[in-house]
């Protein structure tokens, strides 16, 4: 069997199907099955069960697949450590959610890319919820998201980097009201309540039986305070320092909760992947930035 091999069954499961598979490594299906099947043949053992037109893991498969993460890990840690630290080379997969983006990223990773020039960093934006699950099935080494509302497995970790605070964000032509009056009197642009934060906001609202005028419902940060800069309504989004401190010259910003609510954001990650050293400068150099 071949490296080849065992990426092709993580990418299987990555995925969710062969063909999908086959996309993401520019192989045909057909190629990828002839793969598995070689596999297959030199263990003697099936790895997949049909359950109506799906190739799903079985018990024997999902102990393969176990064991070939931990191969593939070892190889690509194969030359970390070794020189100096700008030997570290490879690519770096991160997710991050659009704050974190938008705020202290970028100086991190001109730190880390300064420390580590052969390092190639690529960076994936979502909602939170989406770029756990990226984590938890191997596509991405750590993401940078709200601190997860499912309890943590043993075989992932959390490192909480800020507590950000809830604000009403408004036009600076809004006058400064308490946030539930503003809530209340202006058309509001509502955060998908599939986000965890938008879930947060959602369930305060509730508590405090604030009635809002909904206009609209956005899944992108970015789109919401466009239309908050065109006046067109006031929405509710955390914002850490860095980033709050951005907006405060151009919008109007009224901490959100009775008391002020907050979201965690850090690094989520699986214990023991190739690249969590790595992260771990990643954590060190937000925490410098952070204090």
């Amino acid at each position: 069997m071949s490296l080849k091999t065992l990426r092709t069954l993580a990418a299987i499961v990555q995925q969710g199907s062969f063909a999908a598979a086959g996309e993401k490594l520019g192989l045909t299906q057909a190629a990828v099955s002839i793969q598995v099947r070689q596999l297959e043949d030199e263990l003697g053992a099936r790895l997949f069960d049909r359950i109506g037109r799906n190739q799903v893991l079985n018990p024997d498969g999902r102990k393969v697949l176990e064991r070939a993460s931990k191969i593939l890990d070892l190889y690509d840690q194969l030359g970390d450590g070794i020189g100096s630290e700008s030997q570290y080379r490879g690519e770096l997969l991160l997710g991050a959610v659009f704050s974190i983006q938008t705020g202290g990223l970028g100086q991190v990773l001109a730190r880390l890319r300064e420390r580590f020039p052969y390092l190639k960093i690529k960076i994936l934006r979502g909602m939170s919820i989406d770029l756990a699950a990226r984590a938890e099935n191997g596509e991405l080494d750590a993401v940078l998201i709200t601190e997860p509302q499912h309890s943590i497995r043993p075989e992932f970790s959390w490192q909480t980097l800020e507590s950000e605070p809830f604000y009403v964000v408004a036009h600076k032509d809004v006058p400064e009201l308490p946030d539930g009056e503003m809530l209340s009197q202006y058309p509001f642009i509502r955060l998908d309540p599939r986000a965890w934060a938008g879930s947060m906001i959602d369930i305060e609202l509730r508590r405090r039986n604030i009635q809002t005028n909904e206009m609209m419902e956005l899944d992108s940060l970015q789109g919401a305070l466009n239309m908050v800069k065109q006046n067109l309504g006031v929405t509710v989004m955390a914002l850490g320092k860095y980033r709050s401190e951005q907006l405060r010259s151009e919008l109007r910003l009224v901490p959100f909760g009775d008391p002020v609510i907050y979201r965690n954001i850090g690094i989520y990650q699986r214990r023991g992947h190739a690249r969590q050293s790595l992260v771990q400068v990643l954590i060190e150099e937000f925490a410098e930035l952070l204090n």
